[in-house]
């Protein structure tokens, strides 16, 4: 992955933010988020997501395609 891709990612993605970038729905993220697939923590009504997770999850993603 770019490292300039990831300067772009800001330090917290809600669900929309991280659906874009792994061009999947949210309701797939949410889903991903509550089958544990994907950290994520909730604040107030909103699932916010570390870029450091969102890149954890897709590395892993990668790793199972292999």
């Amino acid at each position: 992955m770019s490292d300039q891709l990831v300067t772009f990612l800001r330090p917290t993605l809600d669900v929309v933010d991280a659906a874009d970038y792994l061009l999947i729905s949210k309701y797939t993220v949410i889903n991903r988020i509550k089958q544990g697939k994907l950290k994520a923590y909730k604040q107030g009504r909103h699932w916010k997501i570390k870029r450091e997770w969102l890149l954890e999850y897709e590395q892993g993603l990668i790793e199972s395609k292999k």
